[in-house]
């Protein structure tokens, strides 16, 4: 039995952060989903809420590592 974390880099600001495949928050560009660290997530959703937009729901796993036999390959 093992964990999986992938290391990727954020789409907003760029820094290479590890996240949970299946959970962790992203957005569509260029039809490809693409992930966001917490941190950029922190940062948008007060000015996301100044707009009247709804907050970015992060799962609570979305960080966390993933049990391997949970993956889809």
């Amino acid at each position: 039995m093992g964990y999986a974390l992938v290391f990727g880099e954020c789409i907003s600001c760029h820094k290479i952060f590890s996240f949970n495949p299946n959970y962790v928050t992203s957005v569509m560009v260029d039809e490809h989903k693409e992930p966001i660290c917490q941190n950029c997530i922190d940062a948008a959703n007060p000015i996301r809420k100044e707009r009247g937009l709804p907050e970015i729901k992060v799962h609570p796993n979305a960080y966390e590592p993933e049990d391997e036999s949970n993956l889809t390959y």
